[in-house]
């Protein structure tokens, strides 16, 4: 019989605890122990209804001796490494937040041809004319040509 197994959660080889009688799967890490307990406790809450009401019940009470706003107040005054951390990522996602919209509006400036779900102009016929705005310089596209629109009237009655 070996005096080695492999530990299911962190997976590293370790040597058996003379002391446990049965078969060891977890080592002696806090991580390890941690997920062991995690695991009995899951399976524990599916198989034994009444474990799980004790445990609501647990819960329910915690809540009520413990206001959320005074215990996210005491565990911000007891960890302050934590409140920092916690500002500065918070500053970081703020000024991600403003970049993308500063992206955004500078999208909807550039994009002046993008399509609409709305239909502008009435579909039939139509001839094209080339139109001179009398600007001298265009802001964004240089290539873009401005044209005019006019229904046409007379090869419609023969296309209906």
């Amino acid at each position: 019989m070996s005096n080695y197994f492999y530990c299911q959660h962190c997976g590293k080889r370790k040597r058996k605890n003379p002391r446990l009688k049965g078969k060891q799967s977890y080592c002696g890490s806090k991580d390890c122990q941690q997920q062991r307990k995690n695991k009995w406790e899951r399976e524990k809450l599916k198989k034994d209804p009444l474990f799980t009401e004790r445990r609501k019940q647990q819960k329910i009470k915690w809540l009520h001796n413990n206001p959320e706003d005074v215990y996210q107040k005491t565990y911000r005054q007891n960890h302050p490494e934590y409140t920092k951390r916690n500002r500065d990522l918070q500053k970081s996602r703020n000024t991600e937040a403003k970049l993308r919209q500063i992206r955004s509006e500078l999208s909807n400036i550039v994009k002046t041809d993008a399509l609409t779900s709305q239909t502008l102009i009435p579909s039939g016929l139509y001839e094209i004319y080339p139109c001179k705005t009398g600007l001298v310089e265009k802001i964004v596209k240089t290539d873009s040509l401005i044209v005019e629109l006019k229904a046409h009237r007379g090869i419609a009655k023969n296309l209906v």
